[in-house]
């Protein structure tokens, strides 16, 4: 009999399979009722150990049975709840009410002490379909309480994965299990798996690094999309932010890490940290829970073509081919707009050139509006006229199309331009400004919008 597949359908469900299939070393498919008691076995004693007690209340709160102090035996308890959630279970149907898989009926009804946000009573939460708790059959009742073996500690909440790739579900839970193991080699139980860098954008995209490094799967040829559900289930404050990292952003990180990028990548990703003095050569321990722009900006949406820049050193941080995957694969850019900017920036690098002069370059790397980098490209095009140069900076179409497209009235993509030409002019004049005394330029405040 078929207890689980891959990918359910519930985020905290399919995290729960993952957990023992990543304990059991067997895909979802294959996972008996001999799995399952040994899973209660082992972890009925450690959930109830005071260390996971600690994370356990934020996720299944303090009134659970694992937490519940008013509980004279919690280890005795939670094996009858489990177990009789074991005795339970039916085989995977076509269809039913499960609010888990949807294709077994209704065993039970949970509420926030049986799943992580779910309505009970007066108690701050989230109530689906207007009821308080919601109906599971007692197979997905009980994976959901393995769940917490694959969350990840951040920022004083829980990060809980869920893609729509088994792979992923399958390296992420593998990667969390191998703490769990650790903590319980060195009799250490210190709850749910932290790799203390205390942000959400740090945690994730750590563990996004390591199943990057497993080599035996080329992640670039997947389709991989993650969604992220940052979460904390404590009575007093229930909270949930939910983040989705696309197919497009998944696969550009992928091919950073296949191709010879990693070095550059290392080096955008560090200007992304805040507050570290990088003077002082600090160690990643010193470093790695600062808040970081480059993370929270590809979660959010939003663009990182200013971290490609050394704006204060008037340098670049990538070559042109990781800047144009990056536009590519994330930005969407169409590579007429590419190769319009491209030339541009060479045009104003060759008249920055001519002129012997560093002013337009100061005047672009200072311009903090839309207003003003227009004015600048216009002061551009008087130089070109004066040098007498044949062609003009860019035609009409060049403007309206690529370099300034308008979206809903707004000019919004502004920054994104000037950051690309200047990355395109540091790259160009390289060797020559090398030679010249350049003026400091004051760095963006993070406030800074992007869009």
């Amino acid at each position: 009999m078929s207890i689980y597949e891959p990918l359910m359908g519930n985020p905290f469900v399919d995290a729960g399979v993952s957990a023992i299939c990543a304990w059991c070393n067997k895909e979802a498919g294959n996972i008996t009722r001999a799995d399952l008691e040994q899973m209660t076995d082992v972890f009925a004693p450690i959930m109830c150990d005071p260390g996971w007690r600690g994370s356990l209340q934020f996720i299944f709160t303090i009134n659970s049975t694992a937490t519940n102090r008013s509980i004279k035996d919690n280890e005795s308890a939670l094996r009858s709840l489990w177990g009789n959630y074991l005795n339970a279970i039916g085989e995977l149907g076509k269809a039913g009410d499960c609010g888990g898989c949807g294709r077994r009926a209704t065993d039970v009804l949970l509420t926030k002490t049986g799943v992580p946000l779910t309505g009970s009573g007066k108690l701050r939460n989230f109530f689906p379909l207007f009821t308080e708790g919601i109906g599971y059959c007692a197979a997905c009742a009980l994976a959901i309480q393995f769940a917490p073996l694959v969350f990840i500690v951040g920022g004083g909440r829980f990060l809980m994965v869920h893609s729509n790739s088994w792979l992923v579900q399958k390296f992420w839970a593998r990667e969390s299990m191998k703490e769990i193991r650790e903590q319980m080699l060195l009799n250490n139980l210190t709850g749910c798996f932290n790799p203390k860098r205390s942000r959400l954008g740090n945690s994730l995209f750590y563990m996004i690094q390591r199943l990057m490094y497993q080599y035996e799967v080329r992640w670039s040829a997947e389709d991989v999309a993650v969604t992220v559900y940052y979460f904390s289930n404590d009575n007093r404050k229930a909270e949930l932010d939910i983040y989705y990292l696309p197919e497009d952003v998944f696969r550009f990180l992928a091919y950073v890490h296949e191709k010879h990028f990693q070095e550059s990548w290392v080096e955008i990703v560090r200007s992304g940290y805040r507050g570290v003095k990088w003077s002082e050569n600090p160690s990643e321990e010193d470093y790695k829970t600062n808040r970081n722009l480059v993370y929270e900006r590809l979660l959010n949406n939003q663009s990182i073509m200013r971290f490609f820049l050394d704006r204060r050193e008037h340098l670049k941080r990538a070559d042109w081919e990781l800047l144009t995957l990056y536009l590519k694969e994330v930005r969407h850019m169409d590579e007429a707009r590419l190769e319009a900017l491209k030339r541009v920036g060479d045009s104003i690098a060759e008249t920055i050139r001519q002129s012997n002069s560093l002013r337009r370059l100061g005047q672009l790397e200072r311009a903090s509006n839309y207003r003003e980098c227009r004015n600048i490209l216009r002061f551009v095009i008087r130089d070109r006229i004066s040098q007498g140069q044949p062609e003009p900076l860019f035609s009409l179409d060049d403007y309206i199309q690529h370099l300034f497209p308008e979206t809903e009235g707004q000019f919004t993509e502004w920054t994104e331009t000037r950051d690309l030409l200047l990355f395109r002019i540091y790259e160009t004049l390289h060797d020559w400004l090398r030679e010249r005394e350049l003026p400091d330029i004051v760095e963006e405040s993070e406030e800074e919008t992007e869009v």
